[in-house]
């Protein structure tokens, strides 16, 4: 863009920017960006075929193992399909056992050009709104043109934004 932020402006842009997308990831219900969890732990039933894992989409599977609940795991599973909600095609043949699973989660490649654009625009109109807050301003006249921030001054995202993103939310049901 050209422009050159102080050490300060930089400092907001990145707050605002990080507090956007995890408002973001927070509506979704999801992570934006691919993200590593570690040994998340799940119940496991007996003849229970499939694992909902409770970040999605997963990405891969790093480790999966199996083992008694009041056991350290020890039984590693290498046979196994990963599907975007997690684990599908595994036999638990008893009861009491426990899962831990290490995957990487986060929202496609494909989907987060939408995501970024969101983001983006988003992000410029907090920035406008924050500059118009610092200078008590809801309109600027600058040199004969007359500016009026964008989304009636207000912040965050709009109502259009958030339609064009909500088939990538994520439901969860409790």
């Amino acid at each position: 863009m050209g422009k050159t932020f102080t050490d300060t402006q930089q400092e907001a842009a990145s707050i605002i920017l990080m507090t956007l997308e995890n408002e973001l990831s927070y509506y979704l219900n999801k992570p934006l960006y691919a993200q590593v969890f570690t040994n998340e732990k799940h119940m496991l039933e007996m003849g229970q075929r499939q694992i909902f894992l409770r970040n999605s989409p997963v990405r891969s599977v790093t480790a999966f193992s199996v083992g008694m609940n009041n056991q350290m795991v020890n039984q590693v599973i290498s046979d196994f399909d990963i599907y975007p909600w997690g684990i599908d095609n595994v036999r638990i043949a008893g009861q009491g056992y426990i899962a831990l699973v290490t995957y990487t989660a986060g929202v496609y490649d494909s989907d987060s050009v939408v995501l970024e654009r969101v983001l983006l625009t988003s992000s410029a109109r907090e920035m406008s709104k924050f500059l118009a807050d610092a200078q008590g301003l809801e309109r600027l006249n600058v040199e004969g043109t007359d500016y009026v921030f964008g989304n009636k001054g207000e912040s965050g995202f709009t109502t259009q934004e958030l339609k064009m993103i909500s088939r990538l939310k994520r439901r969860i049901v409790r």
